[in-house]
């Protein structure tokens, strides 16, 4: 199991109904509320079954919910991010409130990465814990150089980062955190 599947289960663990890797025959899925990770099956499996495994190894019966309904279809700016420089930013900033993306693509005056696509954007803001966790895992996924996060133009609403894998195609959803205005 990748470190990051982990992290993210462990996150969940007072919440019982989501708190495992979510199996089935197409997709292998988990969320803590705050990331997803959804790993679809190029090719799936024949047979069909809708398991969740705890950190034990132990199936659970719970209705898991349905994470592809949480993917959004209408981020349209895109933000190439350098990952070597956005994860030593992130890794000094480990312990602050928030990350703020703005839009000339800097974090607290740091050049990040560059906009491929930007409509509206003004800024967004991540926990610092989930930045860290999307760098694991897109270093899981064999990302070394430069992930592209879609964004909306809403500072509220999920970003999304795709990863393509030769068995799957993978989604890491990432939720922001919402400013007070003297933070803006």
């Amino acid at each position: 199991m990748k470190k990051t599947f982990t992290k993210v289960v462990k996150s969940a663990s007072s919440r019982p109904q989501i708190a495992g890797v979510h199996y089935t025959n197409d997709r292998i899925e988990l969320t803590d509320s705050h990331v997803a990770i959804i790993e679809d099956l190029k090719t799936p499996l024949e047979n069909s079954f809708d398991i969740l495994i705890n950190l034990e190894g132990v199936p659970s019966v719970e209705n898991y919910p349905e994470l592809k309904r949480l993917v959004p279809v209408d981020n349209t700016n895109r933000f190439v991010i350098d990952l070597p420089i956005f994860e030593a930013v992130a890794k000094i900033n480990k312990k602050e409130q928030f990350l703020k993306l703005e839009s000339d693509g800097t974090i607290g005056g740091q050049k990040v990465g560059e906009f491929e696509q930007l409509e509206g954007f003004k800024y967004i803001a991540f926990s610092p814990k989930y930045v860290l966790w999307l760098l694991e895992y897109a270093k899981e996924s064999g990302q070394k150089e430069h992930i592209t996060i879609e964004l909306n133009d809403s500072a509220v609403m999920p970003a999304v980062v795709h990863f393509e894998q030769p068995e799957t195609l993978n989604t890491f959803i990432i939720t922001p955190i919402r400013l007070r205005d003297d933070q803006i």
